[in-house]
């Protein structure tokens, strides 16, 4: 996998299938040996169809077919499911039985990639899951909130909120013609890709969520063909069906004795995928093989290495993630590189901050140990000094899935529970003495009902 690093340099064949058995038409455009499978629900609201399937048609890896409400929801219980690794909703339909409520289910808790696309936030405003699904609501009429809003052929100005995603990466802040919506529901516990200050919008516009094993999308963009034919909505549809699929054959669950591969971790990307760069690549006076090699590389304020290209570059050390040494993790934080024992999604750790005190200089005090910085501000005169003093422990927690690292308090651990709304709830309910009490247990819970898998490489 090539790794794009901000260092500072030193013919189609359209077929029309019916099926007669269950009444179900669909269309499908195929192309041969391709890699990406993508069942398309549409319905209940009209679109642009021409100008909408070729986005499809355009990605040279997809294999794509459309399935058409009504009679799509029956097939959430269908061995067709299996043939594909994606799922996209680009339907607006409010009728779903509680069979076809439990297959969607089911879907969602075997890790089906799902995507969601503009008016797929209106459907299925009866099912209080279907939120928890897809991360928000648009409402049509709701007696608990104002009714949704919307207006057509407007130009958004779209800002990147997560520029390290992969659903983002490569991209830049936009404008794009389109039809934004007001007044709709956006869930806390989803992660933002995309926002806007349209004034008639609501803020996040694009975002990531979980449920069950399923990694899931929706971008709010998406009405006609300004948008479907606007190269930076194209990328992030591309990349968002890229993104949702997952393969766990090839995954292996995070346990207390998982070890990273020795490097430096550029990104929490670089974590998750357990691909750090190795340590052959980082240039000191030191051989990677010295045992001492590593107090070298994060000695310095900042780091030389060969990038994937084989070009020399440096990075400063305030900017690293974190690195591993002999499968141990070490994170940036307080300041400097921290030992961390990821225990599963949520993970809880000591850690010492490091501050820098304004000290007034006298040179007749011998008991203070000045470093070199020090001894600068001393031989030119300065009156004062910083010295480093090591503070007292903290506790932090830290989430793998979010990138998050915050100090362990039950807000913070409210805040990520969210994404598990059972476990949640329960917590939720707790009193005030007994929530703090059990912090330890609940995230204990949380990684047992929702493990997180890394790459087998």
């Amino acid at each position: 996998m090539k790794r794009i690093v901000g260092f500072y340099s030193l013919k189609w064949l359209s077929i029309i299938v019916l099926v007669t058995a269950s009444n179900i038409v669909f269309t499908s455009y195929c192309h041969a040996q391709t890699k990406e499978r993508v069942l398309i629900y549409t319905g209940g609201h009209e679109f642009e169809r021409k100008a909408f399937f070729d986005i499809f048609k355009d990605i040279p890896d997809v294999n794509y077919q459309e399935l058409i409400h009504p009679q799509a929801s029956p097939v959430f219980d269908s061995a067709l499911i299996a043939q594909f690794d994606v799922l996209l909703f680009y339907d607006m339909v409010q009728e779903i039985d509680s069979a076809q409520k439990a297959a969607l289910l089911k879907i969602l808790e075997e890790g089906k990639g799902l995507v969601f696309l503009h008016h797929s936030l209106v459907s299925y405003q009866d099912w209080d899951e279907y939120e928890k699904i897809i991360g928000g609501r648009y409402a049509l009429t709701n007696e608990n909130q104002d009714s949704s809003t919307y207006r057509h052929d407007v130009d958004i100005p779209v800002t990147i909120v997560d520029k390290d995603h992969p659903i983002t990466r490569g991209m830049h802040d936009f404008v794009i013609r389109d039809e934004v919506y007001g007044n709709f529901k956006v869930l806390p516990r989803v992660h933002p890709l995309l926002k806007t200050t349209h004034p008639e919008s609501g803020e996040i516009i694009a975002w990531t969520n979980s449920y069950g094993k399923s990694r899931i999308v929706y971008l709010q963009l998406g009405h006609d063909h300004f948008a479907f034919e606007n190269p930076d909505y194209r990328q992030l549809l591309k990349q968002a069906i890229e993104w949702v699929q997952k393969d766990d054959s090839q995954m292996i669950q995070l346990s207390r004795g998982f070890k990273f591969k020795d490097g430096l971790y550029l990104n929490i990307d670089d974590v998750k995928n357990n691909d750090p760069i190795p340590l052959a690549r980082i240039v000191t006076d030191l051989g990677s093989y010295n045992k001492d090699f590593v107090d070298e590389m994060i000695g310095s304020d900042r780091i030389i290495l060969y990038d994937d290209y084989g070009i020399r570059r440096f990075i400063y050390k305030k900017h690293i993630w974190g690195y591993a040494e002999d499968g141990r993790l070490y994170i940036m934080a307080g300041g400097q590189f921290q030992r961390i024992i990821i225990q599963g999604s949520i993970t809880l750790f000591i850690a010492s901050a490091t501050t820098h005190v304004k000290t007034k200089f006298s040179p007749s005090d011998t008991s203070l140990n000045y470093t070199t910085t020090e001894d600068l501000y001393r031989t030119h005169n300065r009156k004062y000094y910083y010295a480093n003093v090591t503070g007292e422990s903290k506790e932090y927690l830290f989430d793998i899935v979010s990138n998050t690292l915050a100090v362990y308090t039950v807000e913070v651990l409210e805040k990520l529970l969210l994404r598990d709304f059972e476990l949640f709830t329960e917590y939720e309910a707790l009193r005030k003495k007994d929530k703090k009490n059990r912090m330890a247990e609940f995230i204990r819970r949380y990684n047992e009902n929702n493990p997180f898998y890394f790459p087998d490489n």
